[in-house]
């Protein structure tokens, strides 16, 4: 008796509870669902029929949101310079809803800029050719470049003759040296003694001519005592000669040649030591002169294939590297990449916005679908794409709208320490007063 009232109690309040559904949450659909089995004559055989229509469905809560969202965040980081959107607008793809401000990735696009300018001026330049000012500047530099060799070549010239009249007041030097140092020799000194002697001699005999004639009163006025005069003066002479003869170059004379020696060796050193400066100075007036001639050649001659094409390689460059600057100042904008309606702004002007934070959440509305939060894994087993589903809404709570089972998450999410599975669930006919992020309720009927 007691277990007939324990399932008359469990009877009476499943009718109960799936009358106050049908009559306050879904009235009219128990034509598609229904939880409670045919009008019967009741007694024993109700209880299983009703424990089975319980058992067929499966409750759900999920939100109601678009079948297309996304949560934006910039990429790059920076001040929120522009807002262009609120709340609620409506956006195309490519708008721009959020400006951010770098000024590093701002001066980069600028450089990038001017980089590409200077290269199109160049190419440009050089597909023009050269102007008459540009040939005259360059015959111009030519003649200069000409004029600075002869001058170089002169310069050159003159050290090396530096070198040669040193190199020659070196060998005077030397000479005079050796000049001293060698004398006298043997033959000077018997040469000077026999000048000597024959200087003796005439005096002797001078002496014995004037000797005759010392007694006559104008002795003075005679041609013996003029003769004698000049012998003894011719003596003096060959003496002195002679003693020069035999004592040879004094040391103090010797030591001024060994000095002008020394000098005469530096001066040739001080010559040499210009000729490297000088022989480079013709190599680089060389130098130039070949540069301004292959200059001027180049420019009467315009334009070659290979200049244009590194004109062209530098200017594709420049604008590969704007267009990368310019990308990376797209990554502080968000731009809407789809049409949509703007759901939340999270942000303010001013404020600073770091990579990946989400500033907007943006979403097509037309289309909307509810996903559920809270199915277990234990009710998912017997689902499948296209099943019938009821939804209702606490905004609506006299509305059952219609659905079926578009897709069911393949792996599962733990929240709060239960294992949930995701179903999608598209409900077509659905109020334009029910929006985004609203509560809804399904029930699934499940044979299982």
């Amino acid at each position: 008796m007691k277990r007939v009232l324990i399932i008359l109690a469990i009877v009476i309040l499943a009718a109960g509870g799936w009358w106050g559904y049908t009559t306050y949450v879904s009235p009219g659909a128990a034509g598609t669902f229904r939880t409670t089995a045919p009008s019967r004559p009741t007694g024993a055989t109700a209880e299983p029929q009703v424990q089975d229509s319980l058992e067929n469905v499966i409750w759900a809560s999920g939100k109601l949101e678009p079948v297309v969202w996304a949560a934006l965040s910039p990429l790059t980081g920076g001040t929120v310079k522009q807002i262009n959107v609120q709340e609620g607008d409506w956006v195309t793809t490519g708008d721009v809803l959020i400006e951010l401000r770098n000024d590093v990735l701002e001066s980069e696009v600028e450089r990038a800029k001017a980089a590409v300018a200077e290269a199109q001026a160049a190419r440009d330049k050089l597909l023009a050719g050269a102007t008459d000012a540009e040939i005259a500047a360059a015959r111009a530099e030519l003649a200069a470049a000409k004029a600075a060799v002869a001058l170089a070549e002169g310069q050159l010239q003159e050290a090396q003759a530096a070198v040669t009249a040193a190199e020659a007041q070196l060998n005077i030097a030397q000479q005079e040296y050796n000049e001293l140092a060698s004398h006298p020799t043997e033959a000077e000194r018997r040469a000077a003694a026999a000048e000597v002697d024959i200087a003796q001699a005439a005096v002797n005999q001078a002496q014995a001519a004037y000797n005759r004639v010392r007694g006559d009163p104008n002795i003075a006025a005679r041609p013996e005592a003029l003769a004698l005069q000049q012998a003894t003066e011719t003596l003096k002479a060959a003496q002195a000669k002679y003693t020069l003869a035999t004592q040879g170059a004094t040391p103090q004379q010797l030591a001024v040649a060994q000095a002008q020696i020394r000098a005469a060796e530096a001066q040739v050193t001080v010559a040499e030591s210009k000729l490297p400066a000088a022989e480079a100075a013709v190599e680089s007036a060389k130098a130039r002169e070949a540069s301004a001639q292959a200059a001027l050649d180049r420019v009467l001659a315009g334009a070659t294939k290979e200049d244009i094409a590194i004109a062209d390689a530098q200017l594709r460059s420049a604008i590969a590297a704007l267009t990368s600057a310019m990308a990376n100042l797209r990554n502080t904008q968000i731009i809407a990449p789809f049409d949509g309606q703007v759901g939340s702004i999270t942000v303010r002007p001013g404020e600073l916005a770091n990579p990946g934070q989400v500033l907007v959440l943006l979403g097509d509305t037309r289309q909307m679908h509810v996903k559920t939060t809270d199915l277990r894994e234990t009710d998912v087993v017997p689902l499948s794409v296209g099943m019938p589903v009821e939804v209702t809404f606490d905004a609506l709570p006299n509305h059952v709208f219609q659905g079926k089972i578009e897709d069911i998450a393949p792996v599962s999410n733990t929240e709060k320490g239960s294992t949930n599975y995701t179903v999608d669930i598209a409900v077509p006919d659905l109020d334009e007063r029910l929006r985004w992020g609203m509560t809804a309720f399904v029930n699934i009927q499940v044979d299982r």
